[in-house]
């Protein structure tokens, strides 16, 4: 594996078409980047060493006090500060950056060599500068760059070195043996070409390592990224706290469900979601003994005033060596399935109402038919003095009136006993608003709007019953605006392609005790009534298969939403047997 890896890393140190080097596999755009980094990082440790360098040096007096006629310190200040204003320049322009850098070791050989020759050749201190230069074109251009770079330093030392030798040069050392110059220049060209070996060396280990560095970093990012779209995407609402209860994680989910921005309660106290009485139960509650999710559900009072009922989880948040340093808390929005509990608790209870109401109005209905009977034929054969006879009609009417509450209670107990066809629903709906606009209860203040937004539509139900469904909503509006108001019905499709339709007032609305009975048996909010419309209108809604809601509040009006679903095919059904 090591192998591999280390021959991968020199396959991509092999000198490129118009690069040598490390940064010669990198594509354009990165390698003049990385090239532009490098150029930057030469021009200022250079100039930092030169001027620190020679003014130490000069200091210690190891410098000639003279250049020609120009003082030796300051000719090299000058030109370091302008050769650094010039390289300023060109890295500025971002122009070949490459031929930059040959322009930089260029002039840095030049200047060595200038300053080994004037600070006595072979006893120079600043023969050193030279393995410098080697160094840096190793990391810059690559084993080519850096063999290239201890190839012009041996030859140029070993030329200024010569030179001196042979009295070309005035200001040099003291004359050696041919000898011992031919060890010491030997001695120093071995020295350049190791630490071109060792430079290219470190530069390969140094670009390998470097890769592996990206990699991580760019699968710790990856894992980052994916970690955020994973908790963004989780429908479930997920927060995670620290010990104290401060909030560091709020996903998109759990904006949606408790309508807090993110940025409104990070780094904010947990209570602000959860309450203050599941804080407390989370923190009386033992991790490291009870591995347990805590669970616990309430009703949580939205922004806008809407109650949801919120199911939360909360899990410990441990660390690898099991301590505990935050929590997990998530939660549901379980209002729908509430609603749903509620419904099928509904449902049963009025099924067993149902099954006592169908025995008790039997045995109500047969006695009440003789009784009403027997006081008409009292009224037509006897002659009755005037209070008698206003007697004998409240006893005809409670009659009727009762007869009316026993055939409410029979249709509420025996719902699914009439026959089903295809039924068209916009025509049963003018025809209950033409009656609606005929019916005595209906006063010049009341408005009935009927809006139908298609032409037509057919389910599958009884006609009869959905007429009392839409009779039993509408006079329910209508008593609801006792003052007058307006009653808007629409009729649209749903999504399905089933009927979605709608019964809205503007009268006096319902209080939460009325919307939480709306349903049961024997519960009206109005005065006249036997309380059994909209226990009816459940349970014809019911035995079609339909759904029905509701929004309501107080002095703001009331609207009845009913779902109904699509008529199957002909052929759909027909293959059923």
């Amino acid at each position: 594996m090591s192998g591999d890896l280390k021959l991968a890393s020199e396959q991509r140190v092999l000198p490129g078409p118009q690069l040598p080097g490390i940064v010669a596999e990198l594509n354009h755009s990165e390698r003049d980047q990385e090239i532009q980094r490098q150029i930057l990082w030469l021009i200022v440790s250079r100039a930092i060493l030169m001027l620190f360098g020679l003014n130490l040096a000069d200091l210690l007096e190891t410098l000639p006090p003279r250049l020609g006629s120009v003082p030796f310190i300051s000719f090299f200040n000058i030109t370091t500060v302008v050769l650094t204003a010039a390289y300023f320049g060109l890295w500025w322009s971002r122009r070949r950056p490459s031929w930059q850098l040959y322009l930089q070791i260029g002039a840095d050989l030049w200047l060595t060599t200038l300053l080994v020759a004037h600070t006595r050749g072979i006893e120079s201190p600043f023969v050193s500068f030279y393995l410098l230069i080697i160094i840096y074109s190793s990391l810059t251009l690559g084993r080519n760059g850096a063999m290239i770079g201890a190839a012009l330093c041996a030859v140029l030392y070993s030329g200024v070195i010569s030179t001196t030798q042979l009295g070309l040069i005035s200001f040099g050392p003291p004359r050696i043996e041919s000898e011992t110059l031919a060890f010491r220049i030997s001695f120093h060209a071995l020295g350049f070409f190791s630490v071109a070996f060792l430079g290219t060396y470190l530069s390969v280990r140094l670009y390998a390592v470097k890769e592996q560095l990206e990699a991580k970093t760019d699968s710790v990012k990856h894992l980052e990224k994916l970690n955020e779209r994973i908790v963004s995407c989780i429908r479930s609402g997920l927060i995670t706290t620290n010990l104290g209860g401060t909030i560091t994680v709020f996903n998109s989910a759990a904006e949606e469900i408790t309508e807090k921005k993110s940025s409104d309660v990070l780094e904010t106290p947990v209570q602000s979601v959860i309450g203050e009485e599941l804080w407390l139960k989370i923190q009386s509650v033992d991790p490291l003994k009870d591995l347990r999710p805590l669970r616990h559900e309430f009703w949580v009072t939205m922004p806008d005033g809407e109650k949801r009922f919120l199911g939360f989880s909360v899990s410990p948040l441990m660390g690898k060596e099991g301590r505990l340093f935050g929590y997990i808390i998530a939660f549901q929005d379980l209002t729908e399935i509430q609603r749903l509990g509620e419904e099928i608790r509904l449902k049963e209870k009025m099924a067993a109402i149902g099954r006592m109401a169908a025995g008790i109005a039997h045995e109500i209905r047969n006695p009440l038919t003789s009784i009403r009977g027997s006081a008409e034929v009292l009224r037509s054969r006897l002659t009755l003095h005037e209070r008698d006879a206003r007697l004998m009609d409240i006893m005809l009417r409670e009659s009727d009136r009762l007869n009316k509450f026993v055939e409410d209670f029979l249709c509420f107990a025996r719902p699914g006993k009439q026959p089903k066809h295809s039924v068209e629903l916009v025509s049963l709906l003018r025809d209950t608003s033409t009656l609606l606009e005929n019916n005595p209860e209906v006063r010049k203040m009341h408005a009935i709007i009927l809006r139908p937004e298609i032409s037509q539509i057919a389910i599958h139900g009884n006609p009869d019953q959905l007429k009392q469904v839409f009779w039993n909503l509408s006079q329910n509006a209508l008593r609801a605006m006792p003052e007058g108001g307006t009653l808007t019905i629409q009729i649209a499709t749903a999504q399905d392609g089933g009927a979605r339709i709608t019964f809205q007032d503007t009268g006096i609305g319902m209080t939460r005790e009325e919307k939480e009975n709306l349903f049961q048996p024997f519960h009206s909010g109005f005065k006249t009534g036997t309380g059994l419309g909209l226990s009816i209108v459940f349970q014809i809604m019911d035995d079609h298969k339909g759904r029905i809601s509701y929004e309501s509040e107080k002095g703001r009006g009331t609207t009845v939403s009913l779902y109904l679903p699509p008529q199957e095919p002909a052929s759909k059904s027909a293959h059923v047997h």
